[in-house]
């Protein structure tokens, strides 16, 4: 009975069109650039006319810092006026301990896109995290409220900024604890970074056993809650996460070598990626394909887990190395495809003024991050 339910349970991204598609941004492995990808991607989107939420959704408040400031940042956290400070605690606190009045604040970062929000994250949401329980509140389908409280954080938001969005870009820690679960069930989508490393193929490999995991365990709590709450829906159309590509980043490029006859013809030849990272991605690709797409497709058979339309390798970015130019862009809160506009922070470089290198990789910053955000407007809206 429990199967037969579980396999015509409706699937939120395929019925409901014009609601915000929720992405978690998320890979269990540290460093490979989720804040990064998380500010950059949803300021390239709004440049493309998109209405865009931030959510931090991690204790480290990378993301936050980023788009705000540390300065701006700081004066978010909870002050004598503001006990719960105006981040995501605001909204999660007084959803936890049910006092009523979740307030959802709204910040906007000085270089971002205006078509841009943010919730400011906290490092709170580790209390938050503690608070879930996956035996009592999940598997006993007796607190599923609390998995996916950023749904409603998001519909709370859609309030204050008096217009839906959409999508929303959750940027989580690198582990796969509550906090992670929690955006999984609440997301339509999530996509995963990765850098050029052995541990990143590795991590690939984890999340393809973890997320069907995950999916399991919400649907057995599922099961649970509806065998006493049968016309009771709203949990529905929740713990379905799609996996919608993976971004390669912070690879090295050099400059192809060429012989005498192409470097007269042309000085500056084109740049390609270094062998050695060359051959991570080819690594990193097939074990996309084997050890996270293919578990995928074979453990969850209640829905679609993949995306479709996706490229054969499933990657949806590539974006370089940024060396310097990433210190500048939190320095500065700009993200990366802005920074010509801005001059060098001065502690960082003798020089002010950008060299043409570091303009042309600004530039194809922009352009990068602007190709990602088309793919994921063609294929998930």
């Amino acid at each position: 009975m429990m199967n037969t339910y579980l396999n015509r349970r409706p699937h939120r991204h395929m019925e409901n069109y014009g609601m915000a598609r929720i992405i978690s941004v998320f890979n269990n492995k540290g460093g490979v650039g989720k804040s990064t990808i998380c500010w950059n991607l949803g300021h390239a989107l709004g440049t493309q006319g998109k209405k865009v939420l931030l959510v931090d959704f991690d204790p480290q408040c990378n993301l936050s810092i980023a788009v705000l400031g540390e300065d701006g940042f700081v004066s978010n956290l909870p002050q004598e006026n503001q006990p719960y400070g105006t981040t995501i605690r605001s909204f999660l606190q007084r959803f936890l301990q049910n006092t009523g009045g979740e307030g959802v604040f709204l910040h906007k970062g000085l270089h971002t896109d205006q078509n841009v929000d943010l919730v400011a994250g906290d490092f709170w949401l580790n209390v938050y995290a503690d608070s879930l329980n996956v035996g009592n509140d999940l598997l006993a389908g007796t607190g599923l409220s609390r998995y996916v409280a950023l749904r409603r954080l998001v519909s709370e938001a859609e309030k204050q900024a008096g217009h839906k969005y959409d999508f929303v870009l959750v940027d989580l820690p690198p582990s796969f604890g509550a906090l992670v679960r929690a955006s999984f069930y609440s997301s339509d989508y999530y996509i995963v970074p990765c850098t050029s490393d052995n541990f990143s193929v590795y991590c690939v490999s984890l999340i393809g056993q973890m997320v069907p995991a995950f999916v399991n365990d919400w649907n057995t709590g599922l099961a649970r809650f509806k065998e006493t709450n049968p016309h009771y829906d709203y949990f529905n159309e929740f713990g379905r996460p799609v996996f919608a590509g993976w971004v390669f980043n912070g690879f090295d490029t050099a400059s192809k070598r060429r012989n005498a006859i192409e470097m007269a013809s042309k000085p500056k030849g084109p740049k390609e990626m270094t062998q050695a990272d060359r051959t991570l991605h080819e690594r990193l690709g097939r074990a996309v394909k084997e050890a996270l797409v293919a578990p995928l497709r074979e453990k969850i058979q209640d829905y679609q887990a993949v995306l479709e339309g996706l490229p054969e390798n499933f990657q949806v970015g590539d974006i370089e190395d940024a060396n310097v130019l990433i210190q500048n862009s939190i320095w500065l809160s700009v993200p990366l495809g802005e920074l010509e506009k801005h001059n060098q922070v001065a502690s960082l470089i003798d020089r002010r003024a950008w060299n043409d290198n570091q303009i042309k990789q600004i530039r194809l910053f922009k352009e990068k991050f602007n190709e990602t955000a088309t793919t994921l407007i063609t294929t998930c809206l």
